[in-house]
């Protein structure tokens, strides 16, 4: 079995409940996390509730639990966050160690696996030539309404997935910081969405709102993210001088926050108008606006004249976004249309789908999913180019005409593609 597969069955909850940890701890997952691409553990942002207490962290997988100690995980500060520490065979270890010295859980998943998984461990491996075809039974071969169909059904799953990802982060927070950080996390992009997440954790909206109270400015705020973060004396060359020391001497004089971040930026190769630095004086600046009406609210009552139209309603929204964020600033790059459909997409609407639910409201969140399957399609990502070797020309365009269609391409692929459970896909379809 490779660890992948692993990665499969803790992602989409292929596990018998309720879970006990190799201690005897009960153990509920709220969120599964999101896998991670860059260094350290294999999910991140999970949040589970073991024993009745409600932890955020990250997880770790492997084969082994022998294998966190084999990997030098026990000597890596990056595995700090761990939380918990999923393997298929513990052997007689109850607990895993890290750097710190923290003793961290362990699940063993052999004798808590769902009855499908077990039987496709079962099953006969499949041939190397048959997991390279480009002949797929569930998008092959089928006319268009009904690809539109299928795509349809997978990209509202994506939708209700985020939406249980985000209504579990509100289990430790509130929606403006739910929405905060999806935000921020959304405006890392990709190399950099972990390290814009964890600043957004590390300064919550709480802390701000009270700084503001005391008389925090919109320089201050921005000179907070950005200094207190590295990404300034990482990226001066990226700004006026002018500009550069007035930030710089702005956190110098500041009275409300002062810890150095230890946060690995990756910067390299990173277009200039998609540089980290851009985005937090954007955001800084539009998070000092909300402080009155708080995040969630300011936008909704921005988008109230235009929320019977979800073309307007995005215009608007990426209007927001253009204003400039500090004096001197106004000739930087701002987010882009396609970064901001992004967080419409994957943030926004899902935030206020839940917000809608929380309070009642039917009718709204009826639009929010109309305005969720009637979005324009976005731009490309290496997800929908790879699925797209499944599909034919005419499908392609089909598959590239909305957001929805593309948003079930990328759920098909996380849940089947990616491990080649072609077998569980089409059991599934239905």
């Amino acid at each position: 079995m490779e660890e992948r597969f692993l990665y499969h069955i803790w992602d989409a909850g292929h596990l018998l409940t309720p879970l006990k940890t190799a201690s005897g701890k009960a153990l509920q997952v709220s969120y599964q996390g999101q896998f991670n691409t860059g260094r350290g553990p294999d999910f991140r942002n999970v949040i589970i509730n073991l024993n009745g207490e409600i932890i955020r962290g990250d997880v770790e997988i492997h084969i082994n639990a022998y294998d966190w100690i084999a990997h030098e995980h026990h000597e890596d500060q990056y595995y700090n966050q761990v939380v918990l520490h999923i393997v298929m065979n513990a052997g007689q270890q109850e607990f895993t160690i890290k750097e710190n010295g923290e003793a961290v859980e362990i699940l063993e998943l052999k004798d808590q696996l769902s009855e499908d998984i077990r039987k496709l461990l079962d099953a006969p491996s499949i041939p190397e030539d048959k997991q390279r075809s480009t002949y797929c039974d569930l998008l092959s071969a089928v006319d268009n309404d009904a690809l539109a169909g299928v795509l349809s059904t997978w990209g509202l799953r994506r939708f209700k997935n985020k939406v249980r990802r985000f209504n579990a982060a509100l289990m430790l927070s509130d929606f403006d910081q739910v929405l905060y950080e999806g935000m921020m996390e959304a405006l890392g992009y990709d190399k950099n969405k972990q390290n814009m997440l964890s600043l957004a954790q590390s300064i919550p909206l709480q802390s701000v709102r009270a700084w503001q109270d005391e008389g925090l400015t919109a320089l201050e705020l921005v000179s907070i993210l950005c200094c207190s973060s590295g990404l300034l004396d990482k990226c001066r060359r990226h700004l006026d001088p002018g500009l550069f020391h007035m930030i710089q001497n702005s956190y110098e004089e500041q009275k409300f926050y002062a810890r150095s971040l230890a946060i690995d930026w990756q910067l390299f190769r990173i277009r200039p108008a998609s540089h980290p630095l851009y985005r937090l004086l954007a955001m800084g600046s539009l998070l000092h606006k909300t402080r009155e009406q708080g995040l969630l609210n300011f936008l909704l009552e921005r988008l109230r004249d235009s929320q019977s139209d979800g073309r307007k309603s995005f215009n608007e929204f990426f209007r927001i976004f253009s204003l400039a964020a500090l004096p001197g600033a106004e000739k930087l790059p701002k987010p882009g249309k396609s970064l901001i459909g992004n967080i419409w997409i994957n943030i926004f609407l899902p935030v206020c789908y839940m917000y809608y639910e929380k309070h009642s409201d039917a009718e709204a969140q009826q639009r929010i999913i109309q305005f969720y399957t009637e979005f324009p399609a976005l731009q490309e990502n290496h997800v929908t180019r790879f699925m797209g070797r499944y599909l034919s020309p005419s499908h392609k365009l089909l598959a590239n005409r909305r957001t929805l269609f593309q948003q079930g391409l990328i759920e098909i692929f996380h849940r089947f593609c990616n491990y080649h459970l072609c077998s569980e896909c089409v059991s599934a379809k239905n």
